[in-house]
């Protein structure tokens, strides 16, 4: 017997619980309007604090020895799922918009709302102590061969972590709770009157006379087969750079996934000699610096315990077995590359990435930086390693300028916006959470300053 179909009205509807879409529903339910947000994840914390947590809380599809989605190439693929969408299992890094990257298609970021945002994402640099030795040993090298390393802020609330936690892409164990994602807002928003319903994917976007009239949806797991629909004015997209793309590809938008960036990164690290420690089981990206000449994000970082041998087996195979208990001397950092998005999302939610020649350019300076820093702190330089890319920020799929204008507003239907990565114009290279939280709230200043909702 069919169930019966949910049918629900508010001022905003809201697929998807990204970041960009927690500030907003925070910010307009604390003006009075009813918002209803969608999300297919769960609305939990289960698992948090070990492997099997970023297995709950990812989009993934199972590939051993990683299970991840990979794109069609090849490459890991690291999507969100659950309320706060890909701020459940980042690693709390925290950067400043780049406002000239955002000026360059008409996006002006107030200092207010990028200062409220701050504030409000817990982001901090790292006191002293929850820098290890290892990291310090990185730091020390690389400005030592030119390489302006410095503190990087965190979205940790410092107080409640512990020094030597590598755990943030695990997800933070409840009990401690000491970094920020975006299910925090999620949370209060709450409190003002949103209601958040979870296990149910948006499928696609209802239209009347060029306008967005709301969504349809279907319950997933615990409420599968329920049908949604939400009637609303006004339709924001926060599902992500490829869950937004799938949902506006199924709203008759074909030119949305058109695009893809990913931001490659790529992990180097070899072994210090015997009897001295590495920079495992220290607290991630405490010190690094963006490139900007390279278009690169250096940090500081050997991979969590059981991730790091999966990368290792994984990139090496039977080759890594004999040195997987030689992770307490790995010495590591990363590097993150901004590609050219040549790239794209098949109607069937596959994905696709392949990198131009100066991508490759870039990835191997990424690569020959690590190299050169890991050798002069005393790393075997016969023994270093450099694992498979991973696309840290799917992005560039609905992109300002093409779909969107600088509102974050459909250019083909009224009242439809986007607030995700999909807007971004190209790879967004900086670590993005705290610059689309800030435009989820300059979306709500907008929408209620100039009484659209």
């Amino acid at each position: 017997m069919a169930k019966e179909k949910n049918r629900l009205e508010a001022d905003v509807v809201i697929a998807g619980s990204g970041p960009g879409g927690c500030a907003i529903a925070l910010d307009l339910s604390k003006r009075g309007k009813k918002v209803i947000m969608l999300e297919k994840g769960m609305d939990n914390k289960l698992l948090f604090g070990n492997p099997l947590g970023m297995i709950t809380h990812s989009d993934f599809r199972v590939r051993l020895p990683m299970p991840v989605r990979k794109t069609i190439e090849g490459e890991d693929l690291i999507l969100g799922n659950g309320v706060g969408g890909g701020t459940l299992m980042y690693a709390g890094s925290a950067f400043l918009p780049d406002l000239p990257y955002w000026e360059e298609v008409g996006i002006e970021i107030p200092q207010d709302i990028i200062e409220e945002t701050v504030k409000d994402t817990w982001a901090t640099l790292p006191p002293d102590e929850f820098i290890g030795q290892g990291t310090r040993r990185v730091w020390t090298v690389a400005k030592e061969l030119g390489y302006p390393f410095e503190k990087c802020m965190r979205h940790v609330d410092f107080e409640k972590c512990v020094p030597g936690c590598e755990i943030c892409c695990e997800g933070c164990p409840p009990k401690r709770d000491a970094k920020w994602t975006g299910a925090v807002m999620a949370h209060e928003a709450e409190e003002h009157g949103t209601t958040i319903l979870t296990n149910v994917k948006v499928n696609h976007i209802t239209i009347d006379n060029g306008k967005a009239t709301g969504v349809k949806a279907r319950g997933i797991l615990g409420k599968r087969g329920e049908d949604y629909e939400v009637y609303a004015p006004m339709v924001i997209c926060a599902a992500g750079g490829v869950g937004t793309a799938m949902i506006l590809k199924n709203s008759g938008f074909p030119r949305a996934g058109n695009w893809f960036a990913g931001d490659p990164t790529t992990f180097i690290f070899g072994f210090l000699p015997p009897g001295q420690r590495g920079n495992g089981g220290e607290h991630n990206m405490t010190v690094g610096f963006y490139d900007e000449e390279h278009h690169i994000v250096f940090c500081a970082m050997l991979s969590p315990y059981i991730a790091w041998h999966l990368q290792y087996v994984g990139s090496e195979g039977v080759k890594a077995l004999s040195k997987l208990t030689k992770w307490r001397r790995g010495l590591g950092l990363f590097a993150k590359v901004s590609d050219h998005g040549v790239g794209r999302v098949f109607a069937d939610g596959k994905v696709s990435n392949t990198f131009t020649d100066a991508d490759w350019d870039r990835i191997e300076y990424g690569r020959s930086v690590g190299r050169e820093i890991l050798v002069k702190a005393g790393c075997d330089p016969y023994d270093i390693h450099t694992t498979p890319l991973t696309l840290g920020h799917p992005s560039a799929t609905v992109r300002v300028g093409e779909l969107i204008d600088s509102n974050l507003e459909s250019k083909d239907v009224k009242n439809l916006f986007c607030c995700d990565t999909s807007i971004t114009p190209g790879a967004p290279g900086r670590p993005p959470a705290l610059t689309i939280t800030a435009l989820g709230r300059r979306l709500a200043r907008y929408l209620t300053e100039n009484k659209r909702v």
